[in-house]
Formats: structure tokens, C-alpha cells, sequence
């Protein structure tokens, strides 16, 4: 299992360096560059294209970017001369991270869960309602779908806000930054997450009715964590930015699930037939146990991978929505970037999302071999033959 994970790792950071060079050529094919967007003189111009470093050759150019990049270096802004690309990405990442960990993970469980219930009730409405919604939703273009929450729940029912991360209103005379919020709550999405996942395993398998101890171990996380956000005296300006991100929320979530539903369904469908579901039914075994642990079990490492493999389209989306509901994270600086010709921010929100990306691609696989080890075998066989 180590010499498939080092091997792993190898292809990875061979596909990382690959990636970067691609990335950095496209970028460089930009028909101008950061210099030519100030109005003034050509001697001036060509002053700040050899201060930047821009009047270099490519392969010059390109092998200072992949060294400073390997070396953990993301170089400085074109457009805010003394900012570290790394501060504009530490500063604007929490919030990307609060918006798209909840939406990307909400999105899939809820396609899931749907998918699995459809699939044992094939010909039912349930099946009817959430494949016309799921279907409508994500075939949705993301900024329309936008649009139409911000008129329907935000504009006409008043609901929620339209946009933006804060109200002023309520941040007047605080000495806390939106910032320092975010992060906070950030580390407690995490935290709540891992507390949790941790609960659903211990009570998988030591605790004989796991469903009520699950309800009373979630609600004592979730009131434990209530009344620390309570005594922080944030819990105001905490409710405010949740409040905000309701509506990029459930965007983001309707845009995800539907093809994650339709994916599990059809693949439940595939398993219902097999053999070991017949021996199951011809046992006694109840349909639910049947549901969860002989059929869905199996058809989820497919619906996973499908999700890992699509993950770039979903961050790309997270980011367009973030436009639209003016959340101010990696999105808008992505597009700032872009506008003003700002080669270092925007070869950095990009290589961070490719590393991100490669690193989900790597934990599957790791998973996939884990689960089956007919795919670690397979893979020592083609490497010795």
C-alpha cells in the first residue's frame, strides 16, 4: 500500500509541474499585459515591463515562476506592487471556503440521499418531483439561476439579502474585522464536521439503536457550540454573515445535487439486480438494511469518483456565483485579476485550485485501492509486467 501511495504521489507532482507549464503559456498567450494598460509614455511603459520582469524572455520567466512556485513562492501583485499574492489568497479564501466546503459537500449528500430514495421507489412522485428538479437544476446557467433567487427570495419575498458578506449596519462600532469572523466560523464548520463524522462511525458500530444516540450526540455538539459562539459575544455578526450566505448557499446546492441524484439513482438501479441483493431479499434481510449496506454502498464509489473528476467545473461555479452575490472571495479576485492583467494573482488562484484538485484526485485513488483491492493488484500487475 506504500509503494502505491509514493507512486501516486510521484504521478502527482509529475501532473502538477505539467499543469503549471500549460497554465503558464496560456496565460503568457494573453494578447497584452499588465504594462500596457496604464496610459503613458512608451519609455515609462517599458520601465514598468522591466520592473516587473515582463521584457524577459518566456523560458526566463517561466522557470523564476516554477522555482518560486515549488519553493512555496507565489511572488507579488502587478496591481498592489508590495501585496504577496499569498496574503490577497489567505485574506480572501476563508471566504470562498465557508461558501463552497458546505455547498460542494451539502450539494452531494442531499443528491445522495435523494438518489437512493428515488431508486428504491421507482414510479413513485418522489421520483417524478426531484428528477424534474434535480434535471432543471443542474442544467441551470449558474448566473441565471442566480438572478432568479436574488428576484424571488431576496427582492420580491424579502427573505434574505441580495448580496454582499455583511450589513454595515450591524458592524458599526465593532472591533472585530468581517474577516476574523469568517475564519472563526470557518474552523467551527470544520471542527462540527470531524465531531460528527467521528459520532456516525462510533455509532455505526457500538451502539445498537445508533439513530437516537446520533440525534442526542448532534445535538449536544451543536448546543455546545452555540453556547461557546454565545459566550464569544460574536454571535450577532456571526448570524449576520450566515444570514448573507443563504442565498449563494442554496445556489451553489442546486446547481450540485441533481446530477449527483440522477448519477446514484441510475447506479442503484444497475445494483438491484445483482445476486447478492436477491440472496439479501431471499434471507429477510430488512429492505432499509438492504437499501444502505448491500446496494447503495456499492453504487456510491462510482458517484464519488464522478464527483471528484467534475470538481473543477464546480469550483468554477462557486466562483461565478460569488460575482453575483458580490461575496468578495477567490471569484472576484480571480476576475479582478484577469481584468487588470494581473499575471502573478491569477496564476495563483489557479494553481491553488489545481492543487487542490490533483490533491482530491490523490485521496481517491488511495480510496478507490483501499475499498477494492482488486485496483491496487491491478496496478501492481501492470507495473511489474
Amino acid at each position: 500500500m506504500y509503494k502505491y501511495i509514493t507512486r501516486r504521489l510521484v504521478r502527482a507532482l509529475i501532473t502538477l509541474i505539467v499543469f503549471q507549464t500549460i497554465l503558464f503559456m496560456l496565460i503568457q498567450a494573453l494578447p497584452r499585459d499588465y504594462a500596457s494598460l496604464v496610459r503613458i509614455s512608451p519609455a515609462h511603459r517599458d520601465a514598468i515591463r522591466a520592473m516587473l520582469g515582463l521584457d524577459q524572455p518566456v523560458w526566463k520567466q517561466y522557470l523564476k515562476w516554477i522555482g518560486r512556485f515549488l519553493g512555496g513562492d507565489l511572488g507579488f501583485s502587478f496591481a498592489y506592487r508590495t501585496v504577496p499574492v499569498s496574503r490577497i489568497l489567505t485574506t480572501r479564501a476563508p471566504r470562498t471556503l465557508l461558501l463552497f466546503l458546505p455547498a460542494a459537500l451539502g450539494g452531494f449528500a442531499l443528491g445522495l440521499w435523494l438518489g437512493k430514495h428515488i431508486a428504491w421507489r421507482r414510479g413513485s412522485w418522489l421520483e417524478l418531483g426531484a428528477t424534474l428538479v434535480g434535471t432543471a437544476s443542474y442544467t441551470s446557467f449558474a448566473p441565471w439561476l442566480a438572478f432568479m433567487m436574488i428576484n424571488v427570495f431576496a427582492l420580491s419575498l424579502g427573505w434574505a439579502p441580495p448580496e454582499n458578506v455583511v450589513n454595515p449596519n450591524v458592524w458599526i462600532r465593532q472591533r472585530v474585522l468581517p474577516e476574523t469572523v469568517i475564519i472563526r466560523l470557518f474552523q467551527t464548520m470544520v471542527m462540527v464536521g470531524l465531531l460528527l463524522l467521528l459520532l456516525w462511525l462510533v455509532t455505526r458500530t457500538a451502539v445498537a439503536h445508533c439513530t437516537y444516540a446520533r440525534l442526542a450526540g448532534g445535538g449536544l455538539i451543536i448546543g455546545v457550540v452555540i453556547l461557546l459562539w454565545l459566550r464569544s459575544g460574536w454571535i450577532r455578526l456571526a448570524l449576520d454573515i450566515l444570514h448573507h450566505m443563504v442565498l449563494p448557499l442554496m445556489t451553489l446546492m442546486l446547481l450540485s445535487f441533481g446530477e449527483t441524484m440522477l448519477l446514484m439513482r441510475t447506479t442503484m438501479v444497475d445494483v438491484l439486480g445483482s445476486d447478492h441483493v436477491l440472496t439479501a431479499r431471499a434471507k429477510g434481510i430488512p429492505d432499509g438494511a438492504i437499501r444502505d449496506r448491500h446496494v447503495a454502498r456499492l453504487a456510491l464509489l462510482p458517484v464519488l469518483t464522478h464527483f471528484i473528476v467534475h470538481l473543477p467545473f464546480v469550483i468554477i461555479g462557486s466562483f461565478v456565483v460569488e460575482m453575483v452575490f458580490s461575496w468578495r472571495g477567490m471569484g472576484q479576485a480571480l476576475f479582478d485579476a484577469a481584468d487588470m492583467y494581473d499575471l502573478p494573482v491569477l496564476m495563483g488562484i489557479l494553481s491553488v485550485s489545481g492543487v487542490v484538485i490533483l490533491f482530491a484526485h490523490l485521496v481517491l485513488d488511495v480510496l478507490n485501492a483501499w475499498l477494492d483491492p482488486r485496483v491496487r493488484d491491478e496496478h501492481f500487475q501492470a507495473m511489474a509486467g
